[in-house]
């Protein structure tokens, strides 16, 4: 018996799992498992590493004594060893006879690395579990690269649909999920036009873009809820080696990512032994005669590329490959025989591209042999090609939208920008790559560490409104998006930033809240002229009276005594609405106001024939925070408008009820009621349905109700009654008005 064979029946007398002896032949199979250019390793049916070669030492970081103390659990990464035990018990049960996984070990450093996985179970020829083949690949390279180019698509502030050429949906990023309600794999794969909630053929869209390289237009989906979202959209062409293969829908929500995950579906093939049955290929060869002759070939991979172990063994590779390949390979073969350590090359033959790593064998410092193993690079070269598309599918993006895009380092240097960020910001990539970057007022130099200090904390930065520089010196007002990007790992490496000039919209919103406060001022003005020129007609045509009949006219005295008093009124009103004024806030019982109102006015209310009746808990009391003066004066003008309303007598109706929140109010009348075409301007002042109102009484329940930091609502119908609907709150925020001063009693 070889001695690899009376190794591997040690471990199963001294671990009681492996059955029977591992099928190799000699050592010249453990020479090649130990020189394989991936990790390899044979465990037990409890994970225990029993055997591991050099390959899987370099990936990990431990030596090979070290790897035999533990097992395959202890390597593991928390978050993906209970996936990992799962595909293992499944191996097991007979499920499965092999399995293959992307995972993460922990290195021997701390680090954490990516790993492709494939697991194979060797049975007794009774069928029984002996123990199980593991294949490692590090694709911690790969996962990184990954990374990059995926966040700049998820955490893109707007919604993105990608589609093929036919229309149907390959991704949508987290924006867009949110926007339509459904989640990225209920789209995945169906038409884009079942989204659609109006009758448009959205495939002639696509055409209009194959044909005008962007199409801006609007488009209704139907929410996952069943309510329409209506959208502004742009479609963008997926360019790839100059050909469009599909397209980007950029779209935000104005009535108020792509989220790919590439599936990579790999190869999964029984693996009964370690060399036979491996899906890649080992081989050996030795110079005789100046020839490089192969003593071992066996695996998948032999036979994938059109060859049999028997065809290579005791053969040169001119025999078997044509003259052009054998002679640009062999120059590998010598510099392997002349002792380099780790020849690496990539080949194709019949259309299959492989990796191969030769390792001489040395015996007294003297090269006797050499090792090659060679892997189907087949999925890498997919893997490669499709990042590779898919940074053109993403450059694409970033150079067509119509945000500026900066990505800065740790430290605050320019890595990239795209177009929009020279025409918005006005400089070119040449100027600011690799310096600092130039866009912070002086008196906003540290806003760049606080939003470093937020990214860092978890915290995300969305449409914050901030100014920025031209490179002329000119401020622009920009609203910004900022994101971190993460390496594989989740350490954030970078951070990614998506500005929008919104100077113009700003000054609008400017000229538009200046025209607002001209047209309320016009208004009033307009207004307090009307009503106080009434009287002072009045008062001239009694003066012009006097002066033809004489001074003594006492009844022109009381008409001109009682217009003075009603300018004073009005002026008065007038100035109580105009005027800041420092208000003072007590804890008061809202029970013990509206009885001192309702005795107040209840004389008034008996004289015109009118019942008030009050609906309040009789438990305790309701308490808020308030004005007790200002409340009481919302409470007697209200009132006086009801019994006003009702000349001929009638029933207010006064309910009050509380929540945990706030106080509500009622007051119901029965009176001739108000039209609905002036419902909309009461409140507004010297607007009034009296015949010698002013509406300011009104405008100053509404501005009391305000300060208060509660709601008022009327409702009324004609010859039905008028509802005035209160809402107080309990407690105030102290925060809102400077001019507040709350005290509790």
């Amino acid at each position: 018996m070889c001695e690899m064979q009376q190794e591997v029946e040690n471990i199963a007398g001294n671990r009681n799992c492996l059955k029977t002896s591992l099928p190799m032949n000699d050592a010249l199979f453990r020479i090649a498992f130990d020189y394989a250019a991936t990790g390899m390793a044979i465990n037990d049916l409890d994970g225990k590493w029993h055997k591991v070669n050099r390959a899987l030492c370099g990936i990990t970081g431990y030596s090979e004594q070290e790897l035999l103390l533990t097992d395959f659990q202890s390597l593991t990464h928390p978050e993906d060893l209970e996936i990992n035990l799962e595909y293992t018990k499944r191996l097991l049960s007979g499920e499965w006879d092999s399995f293959q996984i992307e995972k993460r070990f922990k290195h021997k450093t701390g680090n954490v690395i990516w790993i492709l996985l494939d697991v194979s179970l060797v049975r007794s020829p009774e069928g029984e579990p002996m123990y199980t083949i593991a294949q490692i690949q590090d694709i911690s390279s790969r996962k990184q690269l990954e990374q990059k180019y995926r966040s700049l698509i998820e955490y893109n502030p707007a919604g993105i649909f990608s589609l093929d050429l036919d229309g149907k949906i390959d991704g949508v990023n987290p924006a867009m999920e949110k926007i339509i309600g459904y989640d990225a794999h209920e789209l995945l794969h169906t038409s884009f036009k079942s989204l659609i909630a109006e009758e448009e053929d959205h495939l002639l869209i696509l055409q209009n873009v194959m044909e005008n390289d962007q199409y801006n237009h609007e488009i209704t989906l139907t929410h996952k809820l069943g309510y329409q979202v209506f959208l502004g959209a742009k479609d963008v062409p997926i360019i790839v080696d100059g050909k469009i293969v599909g397209f980007y829908i950029i779209a935000r929500d104005i009535t108020e990512h792509k989220k790919t995950k590439e599936s990579l579906v790999l190869l999964q093939q029984d693996m009964q032994d370690v060399v036979r049955k491996q899906q890649g290929m080992t081989f050996k060869f030795k110079e005789v005669d100046g020839k490089f002759i192969h003593t071992l070939c066996d695996g998948e991979l032999i036979y994938r590329l059109g060859y049999t172990p028997e065809q290579i063994v005791g053969s040169e590779l001119s025999d078997v490959v044509p003259w052009e390949i054998a002679q640009n390979k062999e120059e590998y073969y010598k510099r392997a025989w002349l002792g380099e350590e780790n020849v690496l090359y990539e080949g194709m033959l019949n259309e299959v591209p492989y990796l191969a790593s030769l390792r001489p064998i040395k015996r007294d410092g003297q090269v006797v042999e050499v090792i090659a193993s060679c892997i189907d690079i087949t999925e890498r070269k997919r893997t490669e090609e499709d990042l590779r598309a898919t940074k053109e599918m993403l450059e694409s993006l970033i150079t067509n939208t119509s945000d500026a895009i900066d990505v800065i380092d740790l430290q605050g240097h320019v890595l990239q920008i795209n177009n929009a960020f020279e025409r918005i910001y006005g400089w070119s990539g040449e100027e600011i790559i690799g310096q600092q970057l130039p866009l912070l007022p002086d008196e906003r130099k540290d806003e760049l560490t606080e939003i470093m200090d937020q990214l860092l904390s978890g915290k995300e930065i969305t449409d914050y409104e901030t100014i920025r520089l031209h490179k002329d010196g000119t401020v622009l007002q920009v609203s910004l998006t900022i994101s971190p990007i993460k390496d594989a790992d989740g350490e954030t490496i970078a951070i990614a930033g998506i500005s929008r000039d919104i100077t113009e919209r700003k000054k609008t919103e400017e000229l538009l809240r200046k025209s607002d406060r001209l047209a309320v001022v016009g208004q009033l003005a307009a207004g307090l002229a009307h009503e106080i020129r009434n009287p002072l007609t009045s008062l001239k045509g009694f003066l012009q009276l006097m002066y033809e009949k004489g001074p003594n006219q006492q009844r022109y005295y009381d008409i001109m005594c009682s217009e003075l008093n009603r300018i004073n009124f009005i002026v008065s009103e007038f100035l109580i609405i105009a005027k800041p004024q420092v208000i003072e806030f007590n804890l008061k019982s809202l029970k013990q106001i509206i009885q001192t109102v309702i005795q107040l006015i209840e004389p008034e209310a008996t004289m015109n024939n009118v019942q008030i009746s009050v609906q309040m808990s009789k438990k305790d009391p309701i308490m808020i925070c308030c004005s007790e003066f200002q409340i009481k004066q919302v409470f007697i003008n209200l009132l006086k408008n009801a019994i006003e309303a009702m000349p001929n007598g009638g029933e207010i109706q006064l309910d009050v009820h509380q929540d945990q929140q706030e106080v509500h109010i009622r007051i119901v009348d029965n009176g001739h009621g108000i039209p609905q075409e002036r419902l909309a301007f009461l409140g507004e002042p010297f607007y009034t349905t009296k015949e010698k109102g002013t509406g300011l009484g009104l405008m100053m329940c509404y501005k009391i109700i305000e300060t208060h930091q509660g709601k008022i609502q009327i409702e009324s119908e004609l010859n039905e009654g008028t509802e005035v609907n209160m809402t107080l709150p309990i407690s105030l925020n102290r925060s809102i008005d400077g001019n507040m001063k709350v005290m509790a009693k």
